[in-house]
């Protein structure tokens, strides 16, 4: 994993706490961080998605992770129930 990703992941943990599952891996290809973010908490409850997408987005820019430093991040931001069911099927 990049440092980029390990700083997202850590982020991720700490501002979304208590999380189930936080996964960032690097899909970059050389033109700059490409991330792919999974994240599963309950802060997402009743959040509908283009809301919760904002949110990361939000907190990684305040963490200094914004456009600077990744290129591209595709986000799965599901509640503690989504992420069971998900991993269920």
């Amino acid at each position: 994993m990049s440092e980029v990703a390990d700083q997202v992941k850590q982020v991720c943990e700490t501002n979304f706490a208590p999380v189930e599952f936080v996964e960032c891996i690097d899909e970059s290809d050389g033109c700059g961080a490409k991330l792919r973010l999974t994240i599963a908490s309950d802060v997402f409850d009743k959040v509908p998605l283009i809301q919760r997408h904002r949110k990361v987005q939000k907190i990684l820019n305040e963490a200094g992770l914004g456009m600077d430093q990744i290129h591209a991040i595709t986000i799965k931001a599901w509640t503690i129930e989504q992420y069971r069911k998900k991993q269920a099927a």
